[in-house]
């Protein structure tokens, strides 16, 4: 483990207790607010048709593509707390992998955090978000989804952001964020290291039903034990993206709204000297309300996926949320689904191979009582690679199915609500339970 890698993991460790502290020193209420406590069961059995995310073609060390049964075990206690200025929680949990035709493949991962929103004046607020994971986590997933089975590392990775909001004038809000990275491996031997800082600015003017902004972003990140395409050892790779967008957003009539940006962005490899411009833009459109919420989105921006310590750039649209199917037994329809185009950089920012993923995760929920909760799941990966060296990322498939079963004491019902930051240009989705007005903002 190298200095550079410790200095990431302890620069987003530190900020985020900075974060934590602030948030307490800015919410006297916090004092006087009465928490509650949430204990969570979670079990769950399936079966995949690729046990370890093996390549579709057999390459020479690593292991062919093999079926398995596993099972999930996965306690976690959460505190929340809610008050008229505040609602936070905080959350651990432990999973355990079983896989039950190939013991040797157990592992388990722990995971630490932390979300919270404080009213700092009657024109700011703060969003905060923060969470401290080991895992052994598979890279096969390349959209930002939880990997359902262990991968070969082992990592331990911190991530914090926080978002501040400050209402200027009438129609006029103001915006500021950063967010931090850290991640490094806790097996032996050169397993990519990576840290990164961004930050964002933007301003915006909302008339009733829209608003029209602009905002710039900026990003640095450092990836280190990474490997350049042809398999060789790459020294640490550094890069700058900077992005400006104009963007709209619309108000759908009660339950819909939509969301448009368009801007450019410049990449910089700070180590070659290397770089180029692109075109940046997003989509999205979004349903919600008082339960449940489903967007669907589209997205082509610069990214870094720390567990294969590469570049990309990328299109990626999804859809994705959780909406009642039938309200009294409820039963709700659970998705997540995404289709990732993106062509690694190499060295000198150049693109080169391409690296696509498909993530189909779909499921139900069925409310047996109020604390008793079983699921239905379907996950369907897939990768489509140019490169044929491993470690890099490999062309794969993968068919996972999933039974589960939750137990909640107390139950959803008793507890405080999670934060929902609004997505509408007039508030009127935000979830905040303890507010004089929770259910309107």
């Amino acid at each position: 483990m190298t200095t550079g890698a410790r200095c990431g993991v302890n620069v987003a460790t530190r900020c985020a207790c900075f974060l934590l502290g602030l948030a307490v020193v800015s919410s006297p209420a916090l004092a006087i607010a009465g928490p509650s406590l949430q204990a969570i069961a979670d079990t769950s059995v399936g079966y995949t048709d690729n046990l370890e995310s093996a390549p579709n073609t057999s390459v020479a060390g690593l292991p062919p593509k093999s079926p398995g049964f596993f099972a999930l075990l996965s306690p976690s206690l959460m505190l929340a707390i809610a008050t008229p200025r505040t609602s936070q929680r905080l959350s651990y949990t432990f999973t355990y992998v079983l896989v039950l035709n190939d013991l040797g493949q157990d592992s388990a991962a722990n995971r630490l955090d932390y979300q919270a929103f404080f009213d700092l004046s009657p024109r700011a607020s703060m969003l905060v978000n923060a969470d401290v994971v080991q895992s052994n986590t598979d890279t096969a997933s390349g959209l930002g989804q939880g990997a359902l089975l262990p991968g070969p590392t082992s990592y331990l990775a911190g991530t914090t952001d926080e978002l501040v909001s400050v209402d200027l004038a009438a129609g006029w809000r103001a915006w500021e964020g950063v967010q931090l990275l850290g991640q490094t491996p806790l097996s032996d031997g050169a397993n990519p290291q990576t840290g990164s800082l961004g930050g964002r600015l933007g301003v915006e003017y909302a008339w009733q039903t829209n608003g029209l902004g602009v905002e710039a972003r900026s990003n640095y990140t450092v990836i280190r034990n990474s490997e350049l395409l042809d398999g060789q050892p790459a020294g640490p790779q550094e890069q700058l993206t900077n992005t400006a967008v104009a963007q709209f957003r619309q108000d759908l009539g009660r339950h819909f709204t939509g969301r448009l940006e368009a801007g450019a962005m410049r990449v910089d490899r700070l180590n070659t000297r290397t770089g180029f411009w692109s075109p940046a833009g997003a989509a999205a459109l979004g349903y919600s309300n008082d339960v449940g919420e489903l967007e669907l989105s589209y997205d082509r921006s610069m990214t870094s996926n720390p567990l294969l310590g590469q570049y990309l750039l990328v299109d990626e649209a999804r859809l994705g949320g959780a909406i009642p199917i039938v309200r009294h037994p409820e039963l709700v329809l659970l998705a997540s689904c995404g289709y990732q185009m993106g062509q690694l950089l190499d060295e000198n920012d150049q693109l080169a191979a391409h690296l696509n993923t498909l993530l189909i995760d779909v499921g139900v929920r069925y409310q047996a009582t109020e604390a008793l909760s079983l699921g239905l799941r379907y996950q369907h990966a897939e990768r489509w690679s140019d490169v044929t060296l491993p470690p890099l990322p490999l062309s794969f498939t993968r068919n996972t199915g999933i039974l589960s079963v939750t137990y909640k004491f107390p139950p959803d019902n008793r507890m405080p609500r999670q934060y929902r930051a609004p997505r509408r240009v007039d508030r009127t989705d935000e979830i905040r339970d303890g507010a004089p007005d929770s259910t309107a903002r």
